[in-house]
This record gives C-alpha cells, structure tokens and sequence, in this order.
C-alpha cells in the first residue's frame, strides 16, 4: 500500500469511500455464490472470497486510522 502520510485527506476519503464499495460488492456476491444449492464451490474459491475480504478490510481500516491521525 503507498505511504498514507503522502496522500492528501480527499485522496484518503476516496481511497476509503472506493474500498467500503468493493467490500459491500465483495460481500454481495459472496453471499450469491455461496447461497446457490445446486452449485458445487471449491475451496480455493473460498479462499480467495476470505482473503479479499481481509485485504480490504486491513486497507480500511489503515484509511480510517490515518485519517484519525490527523484530526
């Protein structure tokens, strides 16, 4: 991740603001995917759903941290 303490705060908040998006979409089709009763899911499929999740919610919360920051 670049070095957050360069980035001006509009940058961050849309840094942030595009990463809650990809999370919620991240988490929608998760749901759909998982949820189908006819469809067999590997579990590399799983894998790769979970650690998405933890990427961009590690990204978040390094976004919110910085912005606290520099209250």
């Amino acid at each position: 991740m670049d070095n957050l303490s360069k980035l001006s705060d509009a940058d961050l908040e849309r840094r942030l603001q595009k990463s809650l998006e990809n999370l919620e979409e991240l988490e929608e089709e998760k749901r759909y995917v998982l949820r189908q009763t006819g469809l067999h899911v590997s579990g590399g499929t799983v894998l790769k759903y979970e650690s998405q999740t933890i990427s961009l919610s590690k990204s978040i919360e390094a976004f919110k941290e910085e912005l606290a920051r520099r209250e």
